[in-house]
């Protein structure tokens, strides 16, 4: 992410660090501007790619997106005395295990439907131990404090299927969210469609089963 970034800095774009989105401002069937917690950034094209929060700024634009939150949870363990040399999935406990920084190990999974707003829940967090345990006997992980958990919101749309594409309320909007568990996995090609619909081409795959508007 940090190469992505300075690489996409050096071309010009613009990043925008704790800047709150609080409304758009619109004339007739285009967005002129979004509102912003420091100020009105003014566009010619508009992409609303805001992951779990797409469904709130979505009806500030009149538009039906439903969106829930697939919350889940890992905890890093730094200089841990378990050693891993590369990643594992433990497929039926919906956990996985991951090595980083030579000196680290990341222990995620749960897959919890919840508001933005809830608060963690430690029973949660407390199956990933306990699943590790299940599978690897010799390493023994400690319930972390609430403070070194990491907790975080798959975007899932109503059907598991994205919203990508124009809308038909709003002539310069590109809709692309709603990719639950796959937005890495399917941001390269999802930002390769929103070019193309934004310069007017022929997609290289039909995006009709995600119409932004089917609901």
């Amino acid at each position: 992410m940090s190469s992505l970034i300075a690489y996409l800095g050096a071309k010009g774009v613009q990043f925008r660090s704790n800047t709150a989105i609080t409304g758009f401002a619109t004339s007739n069937d285009r967005i002129t501007g979004v509102t912003t917690s420091t100020g009105i950034l003014e566009a010619d094209e508009i992409v609303l790619a805001t992951g779990v929060w797409s469904g709130q700024l979505a009806r500030q634009l009149s538009l039906k997106i439903p969106m829930v939150g697939g919350r889940g949870y890992s905890v890093t363990y730094e200089n841990s005395p378990y050693k891993l040399h590369h990643s594992i999935i433990l497929s039926e406990a919906r956990v996985a295990i991951s090595p980083m920084d030579g000196n680290k190990l990341r222990f995620g999974g749960t897959m919890e439907i919840t508001g933005i707003d809830a608060p963690p829940r430690m029973k949660r967090v407390q199956g990933i131990p306990e699943s590790v345990a299940r599978y690897l006997p010799e390493i023994n992980l400690a319930m972390p404090p609430e403070k070194d958990i990491w907790y975080g919101y798959r975007p899932c749309s109503a059907d598991g299927l994205p919203h990508i594409g124009r809308t038909s309320k709003w002539k310069n909007l590109t809709v692309a969210t709603g990719h639950s568990m796959l937005g890495i996995s399917l941001g390269a090609a999802t930002g390769k469609l929103v070019q193309e619909v934004i310069q007017g081409k022929a997609t290289t795959m039909d995006i009709q089963p995600f119409t932004v508007e089917r609901f």
